[in-house]
């Protein structure tokens, strides 16, 4: 019963987080530079103009192709900081409320971005949470 309230709450939170994302992206969405680089552009919309987020304060870029970013964060994060009052995992937390309003967000920005997280690589398991930008041909 618990596992699937926990799975019904975080559901709902998707759909609120997809929605409040994409709200900010209509209004937002001229504002957005555009360059020949979609994975640049992904990067720069949802960590600089999103999310606030920059280099080298709240992370850092550890790989960067023309077709593929990695970057690890440290930023202060609300849901790693409720997860852990609650107990909760963050590798689920993250995996089943947020990693899907991040790939909608940088779809809207260009169809070919693909988002992945290294749940392996996620915080408090290790210092900072890896996340991956790719460019689907």
């Amino acid at each position: 019963y618990k596992r699937q309230s926990l799975d019904e709450a975080l559901g709902y939170l998707e759909r609120c987080v997809t929605e409040k994302r994409s709200a900010w992206l209509a209004r937002n969405r001229s504002a957005l530079l555009r360059t020949a680089d979609p994975i640049d552009d992904g990067y720069r919309a949802f960590y600089g103009a999103y999310l606030g987020l920059s280099v080298p304060q709240d992370g850092e870029i550890v790989e960067r192709t023309p077709t593929r970013m990695v970057t690890r964060w440290w930023n202060p994060c609300a849901t790693l900081d409720v997860c852990q009052k609650l107990g909760l995992d963050t590798r689920v937390v993250c995996c089943r409320a947020y990693h899907r309003p991040v790939q909608v967000f940088l779809e809207s920005i260009d169809p070919r971005l693909r988002f992945d997280r290294n749940y392996d690589a996620l915080r408090p398991h290790t210092p900072y949470c890896e996340e991956i930008l790719t460019l689907a041909e």
